[in-house]
């Protein structure tokens, strides 16, 4: 294994552990890969062991080669299925479902795509599913990524702040999740593809692995609530999410972040306290936009 790019084994191996975030596991041949090829974690006595820096770096370096997300998304080495059709008898050869091509959006008023406007405000709907690969203009300035799937059937509810107002008129793209009919993977292409000619933002849950989202989506903003709204928000129940992502709070704490962004991060961390989308909604918390990097 002397060639410096992750196949698929090597890809879904180290998905599958650092996702999980061990520190170490038993060492295989992908292992000894990553540490002869790109000096990353060390193998002792039969392991392999890294660090949080050493993830870090692994995740990094499948985003600059692949320009996908370790942890997040899938090996990109399946067609579409009409495409496979143009070579194979079989068209469901090596090739995802027909869903897998096809992205969620929304908007406020109307979606904008391809030269053409589409009256959608006008009723209660998660939105559109749409041929990512069909549409060639996006005439929207703003792309907002969104993690949960009751923000799009509900962006009505949505507060905005003065520097957020102009965001009524963006797409909305739901990120997906892991079932196949919902996969990230071509939302998250979709997104990335306009970084060069949209402003692109992450809206996610106000929580450490909402943050660590953000940071991987290839957003440069975040749709947020403020600081002191957090200290402010107060539900029953035990707050139990903090606590299942320090993984994420370890994960951000390597990481330059902005000044109003680090602020929101040392709020959730000094209240261990999340708010998720829903709440937001559901008390229309007001949300404003933040910088991510400085």
């Amino acid at each position: 294994m002397s060639h410096s790019h992750f196949n698929k084994i090597q890809y879904d191996f180290f998905a599958r552990h650092l996702r999980a975030d061990l520190g170490a596991v038993k060492a295989t041949q992908s292992c000894r890969w990553m540490v002869d090829t790109h000096r990353l974690g060390r193998i002792q006595d039969g392991w392999w062991f890294y660090t949080e820096q050493d993830r870090a770096a692994i995740i990094e370096l499948v985003q600059r080669e692949l320009h996908i997300d370790l942890l997040f998304e899938h090996y990109p080495d399946k067609s579409a299925r009409v495409d496979n059709a143009l070579s194979h008898n079989n068209e469901k050869f090596n090739a995802f479902s027909v869903s897998n091509d096809f992205v969620l959006v929304n908007a406020l008023q109307t979606l904008q795509l391809n030269g053409r406007e589409i009256e959608v405000g006008s009723i209660s709907s998660l939105g559109l599913y749409v041929n990512a690969s069909k549409i060639n203009s996006v005439e929207h300035q703003y792309i907002v990524l969104v993690e949960n799937l009751a923000v799009m059937a509900n962006l009505k509810y949505l507060v905005f702040l003065d520097n957020a107002a102009h965001l009524k008129n963006a797409l909305w793209l739901y990120r997906g999740d892991q079932k196949a009919i919902q996969s990230t993977h071509k939302a998250y292409a979709f997104f990335r593809s306009f970084t060069a000619s949209h402003q692109l933002l992450c809206f996610a849950d106000i929580d450490p692995k909402g943050l660590e989202i953000a940071l991987s989506s290839g957003a440069n903003k975040i749709l947020t609530v403020q600081a002191k709204s957090l200290e402010t928000f107060n539900i029953s129940g035990i707050e139990k999410d903090f606590y299942n992502q320090i993984q994420s709070v370890n994960y951000l704490k390597s990481k330059t972040l902005s000044e109003d962004c680090q602020t929101l991060f040392a709020t959730i961390c000094a209240h261990k306290k999340t708010i998720k989308q829903e709440h937001i909604l559901a008390h229309q918390i007001p949300v404003a936009v933040v910088e991510l990097f400085n």
